[in-house]
């Protein structure tokens, strides 16, 4: 897939990019360590407008078959309107969570698996 170099051409813009970037991963730090907020969400949300950011991060991210599926899902965001763009985030965001918690629910039933075999 293209990427969309058009979105993030100003100076200000990548300064408000990278200042969303920190505040994602700060979150998710913060995540990792409080059950309450979702740490990995934060830190995938991050992953994604450093790719936006960077095209040699998006190569890196593309060879995942699930984080490429997620910056798929974010081409032609710059381009859709202010309301649209908050129904796709906050779409992105449940997409996110569901495959966190089957994630999170594979683990668990491997590690159950591996408990009832010795």
């Amino acid at each position: 897939m293209q990427t969309e170099t058009s979105t993030f051409d100003s100076l200000s813009t990548k300064l408000i990019a990278c200042a969303v970037i920190i505040a994602c991963l700060a979150l998710g730090a913060l995540g990792l360590i409080l059950p309450l907020i979702p740490g990995l969400l934060f830190i995938a949300v991050a992953a994604v407008i450093a790719a936006k950011l960077s095209p040699s991060f998006e190569r890196t991210l593309r060879q995942s078959p699930t984080l490429s599926g997620y910056l798929d899902r974010t081409d032609g965001f710059a381009a859709l309107s202010w309301g649209k763009r908050a129904q796709v985030a906050c779409l992105l965001f449940v997409k996110m969570l569901i495959d966190g918690v089957a994630l999170l629910v594979t683990g668990v039933m491997r590690v159950v698996r591996a408990a009832d075999r010795t």
